[in-house]
């Protein structure tokens, strides 16, 4: 049996682009032993998904991603998650709202900056899709079939990355609250890529403490842009604060063509770091 997991994936129940069921089947397909869904500030997926690992024999995981408050990008990863926990679809929901009132404002700045992005522009990348289920990847992918950009990371970086002209912040939860969220569903609560708040160890050190005073539970030590210095500051950091290693591939489809289903960095995540998520939710 295969020894590779992926336990941060997306699918079009945020801003993949492969349904639920289809992200099963392509995990199974490119060797994988165990994936979960982790789709931004929803859960909406996890059914349809845990459905179909089961019909094939792929170990599934129900996952979310919440973003939460910080200076930089932090994103907290749930896994073992009950999606149907009210708590949680509650807040979820909430964030949603938000993330609907900030397409419609970045949408705003785009026109405001000469560019010619609607709305349908952005809900007509995928069967379902509303304004509080898309995100910055669909309006890159509508800016660069209008020309405006040649790259969906090209769009990022010249108008919607954060600093740039038309990047508006939205509405997130501190991470304490984002932590509980996750514990009210069961899960552990894992931080992930978090190469995104810093590479510096000096810097990072700080942040997992306070996380890790919030109950943070864990931190992804693979990912799909680590250097294996960096990966060694992950893997001390989680063992100077109790924290289990998890980690993936950050998979989206066709909206992040570079990235593959089970593959990280130092290669693949082996089935070991699952089994050790396990253990702590015992």
């Amino acid at each position: 049996m295969t020894d590779k997991i992926d336990l941060h994936t997306h699918s079009t129940a945020s801003d993949g682009t492969l349904a639920p069921s289809e992200l099963a089947h392509y995990a199974k397909k490119e060797g994988l032993r165990a994936a979960a869904i982790t789709d931004h500030d929803t859960v909406d997926g996890a059914a349809e998904f845990m459905a179909e690992c089961e019909k094939i024999g792929l170990e599934g995981v129900a996952g979310v991603e919440i973003s939460a408050q910080h200076d930089k990008t932090m994103h907290i990863v749930g896994l073992y998650i009950d999606p149907e926990n009210a708590r949680l679809n509650e807040k979820l929901s909430a964030l949603r709202g938000g993330r609907e009132e900030r397409n419609r404002k970045m949408l705003a700045l785009l026109r405001e900056n000469g560019m010619d992005i609607t709305e349908d522009d952005i809900i007509s990348q995928k069967d379902g899709a509303t304004m509080a289920n898309t995100g910055r990847a669909h309006i890159a992918a509508a800016l660069v079939k209008k020309g405006y950009a040649e790259t969906v990371g090209g769009a990022f970086e010249k108008y919607i990355k954060r600093g740039r002209s038309c990047y508006v912040k939205r509405f997130t939860y501190s991470p304490k609250e984002s932590i509980d969220m996750i514990h009210d569903a069961g899960g552990i609560a894992v931080l992930a890529h978090p190469i995104l708040i810093s590479d510096d160890c000096g810097t990072l050190r700080p942040v997992v403490g306070e996380l890790k005073a919030a109950g943070l539970d864990g931190m992804e030590c693979y990912y799909n842009n680590y250097t294996p210095e960096f990966q060694g500051v992950c893997f001390d950091l989680c063992d100077e604060f109790g924290l289990v290693p998890s980690g993936g591939s950050d998979f989206h489809g066709a909206n992040k063509p570079d990235v593959k289903i089970g593959v990280v960095s130092t290669g693949f995540v082996p089935y070991s770091v699952l089994e050790g998520i396990k253990e702590s939710l015992t």
